[in-house]
């Protein structure tokens, strides 16, 4: 979880986003990147870039692009270069229009949003004090920008999503405090009405309003359901984004609804094994049969997961050098596994495998639970 506790670092990238050449043409570009179809999408984006209208809001969108690519696949650090490069020319045109007007609107906000990205991409490789740094100067270049245009509908999702995090983060990872001592403090209730303000109202931040309220309702207010209503929105909008669908199918394990996500997940992993783009990956693959054998373990059909419980151990070693919570409770619901067919010493074993490892929830609770008493289906 704590890859996004910098989340808050995007300040108002969308806001940036304006139609200045067509607002058309825009939202036309961004649905290709939500709908993961990167090759159509480079075509309109170098298309942009070449007719030299409107720098830099042609090569930000190019920055968007790159981190959709990255959020699709985050453990693949190939494609940090092609980004960070993408980045650094953004920066490289905001930084030239802004030497002769420092007071340039957009490049301010092309330039706070370039930032923002990339200062989440450090935090998603834990380089903390560089994210931080990425921060703190966006932040700067957008409270700058809204004193210019302090009515920017589009800014209301850069300004929530701080408001929410600068509050939370201290709260949930005190560690974290003196890192986040250089900014303002926030407010998360107002960041969580803003965020929901710009799903609604806002034209080319929308989608990813509604990205940001469905995963802070998942992860860290824990409401499956209000959580289901923007991931499901999403979902039906770009069928083809492996991110909205797992959303969607992790509010219904949320929820209790396992029969509909054993049925989502044996989905997503069936388009992992024909080589879906955007499900063709690892750990799509790790999460569809993590889920899959807790919704068989939940519906009592523990027995019928050897398949992916072998498949889910290879995975973890191959995707994790250090202890997680996907392999803690792989240990875990194995040693069930072998509850449920009698094995009480195989049981055992892997309920102690869990206990030499770190705790994640209430994986300790569980395996000792299971120690002094059988799991039964």
């Amino acid at each position: 979880m704590k890859r996004f506790i910098l989340i808050f670092l995007i300040f108002a990238a969308f806001s940036a986003v304006q139609a200045q050449t067509g607002e058309e043409e825009t939202v036309r570009i961004m649905k290709y990147i939500y709908s993961c179809n990167f090759d159509s999408s480079k075509i309109l984006i170098d298309r942009y870039i070449s007719s030299n209208q409107n720098p830099p809001q042609s090569n930000f969108l190019d920055v968007l692009s790159g981190w959709w690519k990255i959020n699709i696949d985050r453990k693949n650090e190939k494609l940090d270069e092609d980004f960070n490069e993408k980045v650094n020319k953004t920066l490289d045109i905001c930084d030239a229009i802004l030497d002769k007007n420092p007071d340039d609107f957009n490049a301010l906000f092309y330039k706070g949003g370039a930032l923002g990205y990339r200062g989440l991409l450090k935090s998603l490789r834990e380089s903390w004090l560089s994210a931080a740094d990425d921060g703190k100067q966006a932040l700067n270049l957008m409270d700058r920008a809204l004193e210019i245009n302090p009515n920017n509908k589009e800014a209301l999702l850069g300004i929530g999503i701080y408001n929410y995090f600068a509050e939370y983060v201290p709260f949930r990872y005190p560690f974290l405090k003196p890192l986040l001592i250089i900014f303002p403090k926030g407010d998360k209730v107002k960041g969580l009405a803003q965020i929901k303000e710009a799903a609604q109202n806002s034209k080319i931040a929308t989608y990813e309003a509604h990205y940001i309220i469905a995963y802070l309702n998942i992860v860290y207010e824990r409401n499956f359901y209000e959580g289901e209503t923007y991931s499901s929105y999403l979902f039906n909008l770009f069928p083809s984004n492996s991110v909205f669908e797992r959303m969607l199918y992790s509010c219904y394990v949320g929820q209790g609804r396992f029969q509909n996500a054993l049925d989502g997940w044996t989905g997503v992993r069936n388009k992992n094994k024909s080589n879906t783009t955007g499900y063709n990956i690892d750990a799509v693959l790790r999460e569809a049969d993590y889920y899959i054998t807790l919704c068989l373990l939940k519906t009592g059909n523990i027995d019928k997961s050897d398949e992916y419980i072998d498949e889910l151990l290879k995975l973890n070693e191959k995707l994790d050098k250090d202890e997680t919570s996907f392999k803690a409770f792989t240990f875990l619901m194995l040693g069930m596994k072998y509850d449920a067919a009698g094995d009480r010493n195989k049981a055992k074993e892997n309920y102690n495998r869990v206990l030499e490892m770190k705790e994640f929830s209430n994986s300790h609770k569980d395996a000792e639970k299971y120690i002094k008493e059988a799991y039964k289906k």
